[in-house]
């Protein structure tokens, strides 16, 4: 009793100690548990053997995947924007009726939703790929991606910009970005990025981009954790699946994917 007590009050002062990190509050609340889901997206999704994936196993670690009805699948572009999924939502759902999804996730190019030249794009496609599932029975959720390592500004502006659309769309938005933000500031020793290969140089030694923003194993693990949390509205902790990680990293990311889970949704 005590020690419950102990980590609730843990948990309130962290809370009220934390940045916001957003100032738009998202409307709608986590409140279902979808049996079948389709991630939409590019390579921030299908990095690390995919989100689904590992999505999957922490499921299946909680005993509650369910031979012929749970099924996790993911639609992806290298590189891509929502828009440039909008002309193959409706083929793909066409006769789908022995594999019907309950919730279709929408991830965005990158910097997409805050950039000049794709914002509107991000909201257009959003928008109907929305109308779209809509007809079918399924329910549009948003991914909110991760600011780009040490481009801080980037969490607050992406943050704002799917909550805002998830509220215009009365669609559940979930937090992956903050919990990035929330793990680099709290976990700082644990690495959520892998660089990208630009090419080699003259001697033949490999050159990175200076940017990070594609994640690694801890980076996804994160992810499908803030999704479990965010699906089944239990924390991921002591789930059993740690994605080939340390003990102590992937009970960290557990932590923080529950922390980001109460700090977006109910602070």
């Amino acid at each position: 009793m005590e020690n419950s007590l102990c980590a609730l009050l843990v948990v309130v002062f962290i809370l009220a100690a934390s940045p916001s990190m957003a100032t738009v509050k998202p409307q709608v609340q986590p409140d279902t548990t979808p049996k079948r889901v389709l991630f939409v997206g590019n390579s921030f999704s299908y990095y690390n053997n995919g989100i689904q994936n590992h999505l999957a196993s922490l499921i299946k670690a909680a005993d509650k995947w369910q031979a012929g009805e749970s099924r996790y699948r993911l639609k992806t572009i290298s590189g891509g924007k929502l828009y440039e999924h909008v002309a193959g939502i409706s083929p793909l759902l066409q006769n789908a009726k022995d594999r019907q999804y309950d919730i279709m996730v929408l991830q965005e190019y990158s910097n997409g939703p805050i950039s000049k030249k794709y914002h509107q794009s991000f909201v257009d496609a959003s928008d109907a790929i929305a109308t779209l599932a809509r007809k079918q029975g399924i329910e549009p959720v948003l991914f909110m991606t991760w600011a780009y390592k040490d481009y801080k500004d980037m969490t607050q502006q992406l943050a704002d910009a799917y909550t805002a659309q998830g509220n215009k769309l009365h669609a559940l938005v979930v937090p992956v970005g903050l919990a990035f933000a929330f793990a680099n500031q709290y976990n700082p020793e644990i690495e959520l990025f892998m660089p990208d290969l630009e090419g080699f140089d003259a001697k033949g030694q490999v050159l990175y981009s200076d940017v990070l923003k594609h994640p690694s194993v801890a980076g996804t693990y994160l992810a499908a954790c803030m999704f479990y949390a965010s699906f089944y509205q239990q924390s991921p902790e002591r789930l059993s699946y740690l994605a080939g990680l340390d003990k102590n990293t992937a009970a960290a990311l557990q932590k923080m994917a529950w922390f980001t889970y109460q700090h977006y949704y109910q602070g």
